[in-house]
């Protein structure tokens, strides 16, 4: 199971991509493997400024059927390689409970609800794994 390296929270309504380039700067000479929201070339850009490689699986064209972009060897090594993240994010979700915040009634509630579960799963990943 991977170790995360950085975290952010966001409302819900900010998008992938936006979240990352506000709040999170890859150490350099890193490689980061995203999911199909992350291929942006601005962003591909400044990533190569800090030595840091952005891998996206191949995202369909217009009029291209959606398994010739899935089958292509990148995209299936990327989502192979990102494979424990979303096992690590699976993990997350069945072991704290993060996503039932329902009696949560502020915003500094929702930070020490999302930020307590964080850390118990942390504790718990990197001591009792």
């Amino acid at each position: 199971m991977p170790v995360p390296e950085a975290l952010a929270l966001t409302a819900a309504a900010v998008d992938d991509l936006t979240a990352f380039r506000q709040g999170i700067e890859p150490t350099a000479g890193g490689v980061v493997l995203a999911d199909k929201a992350y291929k942006d070339e601005a962003t591909k850009a400044e990533l190569q400024q800090r030595q840091v490689e952005l891998c996206t699986p191949d995202k369909c064209q217009r009029g291209q059927q959606k398994a010739a972009a899935y089958n292509s060897l990148w995209s299936r090594f990327v989502s192979a390689m990102r494979q424990p993240v979303e096992s690590l994010f699976n993990w997350l979700i069945q072991r704290s409970g993060i996503q039932e915040a329902s009696k949560v009634r502020s915003t500094n509630g929702l930070l020490v609800h999302c930020y307590g579960k964080l850390t118990v799963c942390c504790f718990r990943l990197l001591f009792y794994s």
